[in-house]
This record gives structure tokens, C-alpha cells and sequence, in this order.
């Protein structure tokens, strides 16, 4: 028996406490002041949160990306620290815990503990707990242009009071769990970083035309465009089956039947066709796949090793050689992209390098990402058995 277990046995044998939301948390709406009114916005020092917030600094948050004045704040009231905001409208299924006083905008609905529970929950409890909160919001939207949470079911959801010490024990446990994963995401991120920095390390005397280390030459000396092959299959029209359907940003659905057989380079032709460093979006197909009109299809004549290319072609910006709305990398342009090609050799080392990089921050069953999925997993399995409760009858 572990020792949540001995806890539940000591404090709950019988099950615990079940009570709705509605009866445990204040539940208020967020909102927006007006954008007209700049004495709302300029020099604010009262933190706002948006969904960019969870995105760009995670679910635990003590600051804000954009500030408002207290001029702005209704009835002068902010909402208190240490409450929990979840999306109910637009972008579902995130909540965050905010530890400092704030406002929030109205995709999100603010749970302050009533006064009379304060003393019945560990926050970060309610926190985890709220993940299961989640869950329940997007399976019960409104089915309509713009998603909603259903709020009278929201407010009628049953949340567990356990003992604290079976609380805190489940959060320092779930805790753990964060923690390492958190490891893991710092580790890929320095990882990427490293992988950049050589790539463009073993790739710099690319730039300079004169050097005797690489010739220069157009994309379509290099390869073979096989646009040509490509169909289009309409969502309507397509079959489920084994084989990736492939689309400028990568696989968009799995199909019935393939096209391409082997390694091929795939270059977004319009749409999603540049980065915001102004380089191509960029994927690698193996094996067989189908592939529609809007990715350009390359692969290696003689001379070239594809996987350099790969490599290269994510350094390459394009800003000049994309046209028109939606934005177009024609074939023609394409063609007409000048590339440093040094020998077979030399491709081959620089390739022998960055694809260890490669596969360590991008392979999702070997690298890093593999590793990190497998946590979450690990993770979100602790934490639904942790956070299950037998009702108390």
C-alpha cells in the first residue's frame, strides 16, 4: 500500500466529499477594456492574461505579457491571487493558476475559492485537478460557429474535497512529475540551439561564391522536380488508410493509397510555404506517401546528397522568390534558387553531423521529443489514478 493509499484508509476510508463547482469557487467572467480608450492601456502596471500568456510562459503564471491600468478595472476590483482562469470559449481545454492579483480577458472563466473553503484545499491540488476540468470542457461544447463550454453543466461540476494531507500528497507527486518534464523541455531546447549553431557553422563557407569548397548551382541542376506526379484528393474524396497525405506544412491526413516511393525533399509551394525567419517550410518523406498540388516534390540527381540539401534548404531565405496572396513559391522560382554544392564527400560529413542533431530534437520515437512524450504519458497516467476518488455515500 502506498501512501496515499494509507492516507485514504487513515482519513477517507468511506470515500470523500463531492460539491460543484458553483458551491466551492466564486465564478466570474474575464473581459476587455476598451482599445479605444489609451488612459487604459498605456503605462499599465495591472497584469491581464490572455491565452498567449499559457502559450508563451506556461500554466503557473505571476506576470502578464500586456498590462492595464487600474483606470481600467471595473468597480476597481481585481480578481484575487492564487484563483485559476480555464478557457470556456475559443481555444478550450487550458487553465492556468495565477498567483498574483489580475484581470483576464472573456475567454476565460476566474475560480476563486469561496472564503468558507480556503482552509479545505491545497491550491496546487486544484490546479491538477482542474486538468480533469479540461477534459469535461471539451467534451461538452456548444455546437455552434464559435465554441463555448456549456456553463450551467460547468457550474454543476463535482469537485473532491480529500483530506489536505492526501491533497498535498498528490500535489508534491504530480509536482515531481512536472519538474522532470520541465528538465526535459530545457535540455531540447539547448539541444536545438546547439544543432542551430553548428548547422550554420558547417554550412557558412555556403555563402561565400568565390571559396573552392563549394561550386554554386541552381536547385534544378541539383534535382528532379516531380510536381508533375502530384494529386490533389479533395477531403470529401479521400479514404482512410496507412499512407501519410502530404500538404505544403506536412501531413494532412492518412489515405488509402501512395504516389511516392523512397526519400524525397518536400517544399511548401503556396499557403503555409515560409517560416518567420523567411526560410521554406520544410519535411522529410520516406517511404511511400501521397503528396497534393500545393508542396513541391525534389529529389537528387547525381552529385547530391538529398539529406544536405535538407539541411541547407532551412537556411535559405525566400522572402524575394515568394510571390502574391496566398503567398507562392512557384516551381520556376524554385528552379532558380542558387545553392553551394560542395563535393559528395563533404555533403556527406556535414550530413553524418546534423542528422545526429536532428533526430535527437526532432525524431518523435528515438530523440529527446520521444523522451518527453513518453513522460507526459507517464505523467497524465499518475495523474488521472491520483485524481480519482470514490464518492462518499
Amino acid at each position: 500500500m502506498n501512501k496515499i493509499e494509507q492516507l485514504i484508509q487513515k482519513h477517507c476510508p468511506n470515500g470523500v466529499e463531492f460539491k460543484s463547482i458553483s458551491e466551492i469557487f466564486t465564478i466570474r467572467n474575464g473581459y476587455t477594456p476598451s482599445k479605444s480608450n489609451q488612459n487604459y492601456w498605456v503605462d499599465g502596471d495591472v497584469p491581464w492574461f490572455r491565452m498567449d500568456d499559457l502559450r508563451k510562459n506556461g500554466h503557473i503564471l505571476n506576470n502578464s505579457l500586456l498590462k492595464i491600468t487600474k483606470e481600467a478595472v471595473k468597480g476597481g476590483k481585481l480578481f484575487p491571487k492564487n484563483s485559476i482562469i480555464i478557457a470556456t470559449s475559443a481555444t478550450i481545454g487550458e487553465h492556468a493558476l495565477i498567483t498574483v492579483p489580475y484581470l483576464c480577458n472573456q475567454r476565460f472563466t476566474s475560480l476563486t475559492l469561496k472564503s468558507k473553503f480556503l482552509k479545505s484545499f491545497h491550491i496546487k491540488f486544484i490546479f491538477y485537478y482542474c486538468f480533469l476540468l479540461d477534459e469535461w470542457c471539451l467534451k461538452n461544447t456548444t455546437k455552434s460557429s464559435f465554441a463555448s463550454v456549456d456553463m450551467n453543466g460547468f457550474k454543476q461540476f463535482p469537485f473532491p474535497i480529500p483530506p489536505l494531507e492526501v491533497q498535498e500528497e498528490i500535489a508534491a507527486i504530480l509536482d515531481q512529475f512536472t519538474e522532470l518534464e520541465a528538465e526535459l523541455e530545457a535540455e531540447l531546447e539547448a539541444r536545438k540551439k546547439q544543432y542551430h549553431y553548428y548547422r550554420e557553422q558547417l554550412l557558412s563557407f555556403s555563402y561565400n561564391s568565390d571559396t573552392s569548397q563549394a561550386s554554386i548551382k541552381l536547385l534544378s541542376e541539383v534535382c528532379n522536380i516531380l510536381d508533375s506526379k502530384r494529386r490533389p484528393i479533395t477531403r470529401s474524396q479521400r479514404v482512410a488508410g496507412d499512407f501519410p497525405y502530404y500538404g505544403a506544412n506536412g501531413i494532412q491526413d492518412w489515405v488509402e493509397n501512395y504516389i511516392f516511393d523512397g526519400n524525397f525533399l518536400l517544399i511548401g509551394e503556396d499557403g503555409s510555404v515560409m517560416t518567420d525567419r523567411g526560410t521554406p517550410i520544410v519535411n522529410w518523406a520516406t517511404g511511400k506517401f501521397w503528396a497534393n498540388n500545393h508542396v513541391h516534390v525534389l529529389s537528387a540527381k547525381q552529385g547530391l546528397n538529398l539529406r544536405y540539401l535538407y539541411h541547407l534548404a532551412q537556411m535559405i531565405n525566400i522572402r524575394q522568390w515568394v510571390q502574391g496572396l496566398p503567398p507562392k513559391l512557384n516551381q520556376e522560382n524554385l528552379k532558380n534558387l542558387k545553392l553551394p554544392i560542395p563535393s559528395l564527400l563533404e555533403q556527406e560529413r556535414i550530413v553524418a553531423i546534423l542528422d545526429r542533431f536532428d533526430a535527437l530534437v526532432n525524431d518523435i520515437s528515438h530523440g529527446l521529443p520521444a523522451e518527453i512524450k513518453a513522460r507526459r504519458q507517464q505523467y497524465e497516467y499518475y495523474r488521472d489514478r491520483l485524481l480519482t476518488f470514490k464518492e462518499a455515500v
